[in-house]
């Protein structure tokens, strides 16, 4: 299918995203704001504050004067130790230990100084059930209220974490996570949809990376949230509308990413309908959700894990500096092997064209063969001068018969054509005889540098289709018709394959 020409609205997200799929409205949940638990010390209220023409106007402070009025406010509205229950969340042990005590409604940011976490029995991981013992205070060089744990005692692993393992154990044993079922990265990639949030710091990594790497892939984004009520199932629904429309946009992969946060911030990711929009994928699927050390659902089904939005779009999209040297370093080497073959080539052709034995056996026999001819012009030359010397001396012969008488020159001739006779016919048969061994020697050494005795001796002589002599295997190759002649007749023959000798013998 013919690619739609790229469009830079499209390529935003915002209008494509539209388009795509059609979210439901959902309330997104309101972020920050704090939430009681039931079983916390009750604050009295503040009385309600009169009526504007009545209400003195209210003093000047500094920030510093106020936050001490909310720590004093706290100690003595809170006084004493408060026991709550949790789950650990974004612990950071250093000399002491930082963490956020969360559960379905709200958040604590607690601190447990070094000297108290020394007195623990047991070593607190993410996701644990605890309960915390402290005091609440408020950290003004901050601005934050949080609980000084003076004691934590484990209850066991927490609900998001027991519901993580649980999916993550039952999607194992269903092959979600198996290596073999994963799909390769495109190695040039054209056109990458992101699914995140448009407004989010992780949208501008990707697209701050691809500009970087290689600007000639086209990023569509695909606007969802990312966190909250309705998150997981507007990330589903978007994988599943680009998975279905993969031809239509011509799309070769996917980036599902989102910046750092708390477990309950990435939850979205560990939902189920996420993971089998996921595996259900076409398409190779780059998954990066969080920091380095948060690790989610999608991220175990995905084709390819990334650490972070920038080391996805590093993963997926080609390097343009890379391959600009890694082209110019194949034209070069490339160049440099054709120079090198075409050089060997060159000088072996020389070094076989200065043999003697390989010269042209058509020349040879060409040769040869004006060679018998000369002979025998000659022979037939010597017999037609000794023929023509006999018939001149027999002219003389004859006129010296006729000066004297008749019967005289008849007898005298008689007997002297009766003596010539047998002479010059054993003359004539002598010169015939060793004209005719010369000539069976010629013939000889005629059949033995020709082809014909060659043959016999067990060679063949091999042309190709066109009647052309086959002198090296650099002039055929497999598949070709061959004529092989040896002794008794003529073989055709076809070519299999070919092997050029490492000898330097013929």
């Amino acid at each position: 299918m013919k690619r739609p020409p790229f469009d830079p609205n499209r390529a935003r997200g915002d209008k494509f995203a539209e388009g795509l799929f059609d979210p439901t409205p959902v309330r997104r949940a309101s972020e920050g704001e704090p939430i009681a638990p039931s079983d916390a010390p009750q604050v009295p209220s503040a009385p309600a504050p009169s009526t504007a023409t009545s209400r003195p106007a209210p003093n000047e402070v500094t920030v510093g004067q106020f936050s001490q009025m909310i720590t004093r406010t706290l100690e003595e509205g809170l006084r004493g130790n408060f026991r709550i229950k949790g789950e650990i969340a974004n612990l950071s042990v250093r000399n002491h230990i930082y963490f956020t005590l969360k559960d379905a409604e709200a958040v604590l940011s607690c601190a447990m100084w070094s000297s108290d976490a020394a007195r623990l029995n047991f070593r607190p991981r993410e996701g644990d059930a605890v309960v915390a013992t402290g005091k609440i205070g408020h950290y003004a060089p901050q601005g934050k209220t949080q609980l000084y744990v003076s004691r934590l005692e484990p209850q066991g692993m927490g609900d998001l974490q027991a519901r993580f393992e649980a999916l993550v154990k039952e999607l194992r044993a269903l092959g979600y996570f198996e290596d073999a079922r994963k799909k390769p990265m495109p190695a040039m990639p054209r056109r990458v949809a992101v699914v995140t949030s448009a407004t989010g710091a992780a949208l501008q990594d990707v697209l701050k990376t691809a500009r970087t790497r290689c600007p000639a892939v086209e990023i569509l984004v695909v606007d969802v949230r990312v966190q909250g009520d309705g998150a997981a199932s507007e990330v589903a629904r978007a994988l599943k509308a680009l998975d279905r429309r993969r031809d239509e946009l011509a799309l070769d992969a996917v980036i599902v990413t989102r910046g750092g946060g708390s477990r309950e911030d990435l939850w979205a990711f560990n939902e189920r309908v996420v993971a089998d929009a996921a595996f259900a994928m076409h398409i190779p699927l780059v998954a990066a959700i969080g920091h380095e050390v948060d690790t989610s659902i999608i991220e175990l089904v995905a084709d390819l894990r990334a650490s972070t939005p920038t080391q996805a779009a590093m993963l997926l999209l080609p390097d343009l500096v890379e391959l600009r040297a890694r082209h110019e370093r194949l034209g070069r080497d490339l160049r440099n092997a054709m120079r090198w073959s075409i050089q060997s080539r060159r000088d072996r052709l020389a070094a076989l064209a200065s043999r003697p034995e390989l010269a042209s056996p058509a020349l040879r026999l060409s040769r040869e063969r004006e060679r018998t001819l000369a002979l025998a012009a000659r022979m037939r030359h010597a017999l037609l001068g000794r023929a023509s010397s006999r018939r001149a001396t027999l002219d003389g012969l004859s006129e010296r018969l006729r000066r004297v008488s008749p019967a005289s020159r008849a007898s005298a001739a008689r007997a002297s054509l009766d003596a010539l006779g047998p002479r010059l016919s054993r003359a004539v048969l002598q010169r015939l005889a060793a004209e005719s061994t010369t000539l069976a020697h010629l013939g000889r050494r005629l059949r033995s540098a020709g082809p014909e005795e060659t043959i016999r001796r067990g060679y063949a002589v091999v042309t190709d289709a066109n009647g052309q002599l086959v002198r090296t295997v650099g002039g055929i190759a497999a598949g070709d018709d061959l004529a092989i002649r040896v002794a008794d007749g003529t073989i055709a023959a076809r070519v299999a394959a070919t092997r050029i000798s490492e000898s330097t013998e013929e």
